[in-house]
């Protein structure tokens, strides 16, 4: 089915308004398992996922700051966005801002255009809030590249872990936008310390290149399996807590504390000690 640019419709979603999105729904949660995985996270079952929706919007019919936006063609879905007009979860920062939790457009209708289409509708939703600045953690597998083509940029904070990355906009300049970009500056650093993901195998794979240097200095055999299970005891228990530090996107060093604490450092970055 071809589908014109001009036979799309938005609609702003409520708990009322959704007893039939039954195919929404399921959409949603495979959307929002797909993109725990690019950020290497565990996904989930789709069932947790399917009642994140209905929880969703319960907030959306109670709090006037979120939409959850449906853009279709007749009765084909073409995408749907999450945002919050007065957002304060993306940076601790003095400043209220909005935020793109969800963006989507399904498979069949990318790379022609709908998702700019999308994102203008929700930039006049912002704009009528009185929103000035949108920032964002863009998808590290498909959406880095198109928030930079909708005039994102990259804060710079995070960019020593290299992957929740923030974007930000300013869809209008004033005082108070400059005053926030002040706040977000003063958040930027080349170093980051990021909690150990198990699911995470791009970080696993990093970070046992440290673990073993760090076995050799104590004369030890390193066990991948190990630094797993330690990874998931911390996730576990509230008392146990394991991290790695980041430099410029490079695992240098880690921190692990339960009965004790270890920490280390690789000896090319003994001044990060």
């Amino acid at each position: 089915m071809k589908v014109s640019k001009n036979n799309i419709i938005f609609t702003s979603l409520t708990k009322e308004s959704t007893k039939q999105q039954k195919k929404l729904r399921r959409i949603f949660a495979k959307y929002k398992r797909q993109t725990l995985r690019n950020h290497g996270e565990a996904p989930g079952n789709k069932k947790m996922f399917c009642n994140l929706f209905d929880s969703i919007l319960a907030d959306v019919s109670k709090e006037n700051t979120k939409y959850f936006i449906v853009m279709r063609a007749g009765k084909e879905l073409i995408g749907f966005a999450l945002i919050d007009t007065a957002a304060d979860d993306v940076v601790n920062i003095p400043y209220l801002y909005g935020t793109v939790n969800d963006f989507y457009i399904s498979p069949k209708h990318r790379r022609k255009g709908y998702g700019s289409i999308l994102n203008e509708h929700i930039e006049r939703i912002f704009k009528e809030n009185g929103t000035n600045t949108v920032l964002l953690y863009p998808d590290p597998d498909s959406g880095i590249d198109f928030w930079k083509a909708m005039e994102y940029k990259a804060t710079g904070i995070h960019q020593g872990w290299g992957r929740f990355l923030v974007f930000r906009k300013h869809l209008t300049e004033n005082e108070q936008t400059a005053e926030l970009d002040k706040a977000i500056k003063q958040l930027v650093t080349p170093t980051d310390t990021i909690g150990m993901n198990p699911y995470n195998k791009q970080q696993m794979k990093e970070f046992f290149k440290v673990w073993k240097e760090y076995c050799k200095q104590i004369d030890r055999k390193p066990h991948k399996n190990e630094v797993r299970k330690m990874a998931f005891n911390a996730r576990k228990n509230r008392n146990v807590h394991f991290s790695a530090l980041y430099y410029r996107g490079n695992v240098i060093g880690f921190t692990y504390k339960a009965e004790n604490e270890i920490s280390y450092v690789l000896p090319a970055y003994k001044d990060f000690r």
